[in-house]
């Protein structure tokens, strides 16, 4: 991949779908910043000559709130890196540069290192899957199972724990529940978001209806909590203890009484016999 670094006008850049949607604040403060102290990092482009019938000769890769920021500062040209590369590799840019910053939430970079895997999975099946041929020292993407996410682990420079739970929050958390937790305190909590992802699809899809109605986390947590089953009641242990409490207080002549009614002559002779 090669790469040129650039003055182009704001208006030849065609923006088109991006993975992390454009913060307003956000790029209003990267506006005021750029405005006093310039840009410090180019945008990213790639050449798309054909994009838009030629209007738009440059498709961004990365740097959309610095590009949004130079729209707010009416600014008319901007300094770009212009790298030769195909949407796929437009892709693995784009995410590669948002995985270093630190504004990430614990959910898009569990979304963001999910849609990395998967990119490059799509372009393993466009190459072929033979070795290398000899000099080869371009990437090599086309590899299986658990090679394939170790590859993503070193490219992405993290720890095999790391990529195991970002990745069960990516593929196990329902997108209706993402949506839900947007905005909120645990769309940056990973523990919670781990746990969430664990919930069965029903439970998840109860527990986003409730929050978009506009129940707490914690209250709608409270609504799937499974209900704990009564303890079984001791019956013949309760009236073993009613019973000890009663002959506690009775004294010799009711003992005597109820004795005589609950046991027969044969049975007394027996027990005076063994005493």
């Amino acid at each position: 991949m090669t790469a040129d670094f650039a003055r182009i006008p704001v208006s030849s850049i065609h923006v088109g779908e991006r993975q992390r949607p454009i913060d307003q604040d956000h790029a209003e403060a990267i506006a005021a910043s750029m405005a006093e102290r310039g840009l410090i990092n180019p945008i990213t482009v790639r050449r798309t000559p054909n994009a838009q019938k030629g209007a738009t000769p440059y498709t961004l890769v990365a740097g959309g709130h610095r590009l949004t920021a130079a729209k707010i500062n009416e600014w008319t040209e901007i300094d770009a890196m212009v790298v030769t590369a195909d949407a796929a590799q437009a892709v693995l840019i784009e995410i590669s540069e948002n995985l270093i910053r630190n504004d990430l939430s614990a959910l898009n970079r569990a979304l963001f290192v999910a849609k990395y895997r998967e990119t490059i999975e799509e372009m393993v099946g466009n190459i072929h899957r033979g070795r290398p041929k000899k000099g080869h020292d371009g990437p090599i993407f086309a590899l299986p199972g658990k090679e394939l996410s170790q590859r993503v682990q070193e490219r992405l420079g993290i720890s095999h724990r790391t990529y195991k739970r970002i990745s069960q929050i990516a593929v196990h958390l329902h997108q209706d529940l993402r949506q839900a937790v947007r905005a909120t305190e645990i769309e940056d909590d990973q523990s919670k978001l781990l746990k969430l992802a664990k919930l069965d699809v029903e439970a998840q899809l109860k527990l986003a209806a409730a929050m978009r109605e506009g129940a707490t986390f914690k209250a709608a947590m409270a609504l799937i909590a499974p209900k704990a089953e009564p303890p079984a009641l001791d019956l013949q242990g309760m009236l073993f203890a009613r019973l000890s409490d009663i002959w506690s207080k009775a004294d010799e002549a009711t003992r005597r009484r109820f004795l005589d009614e609950v046991v027969s002559a044969d049975d007394w002779s027996n027990l005076e016999d063994a005493a």
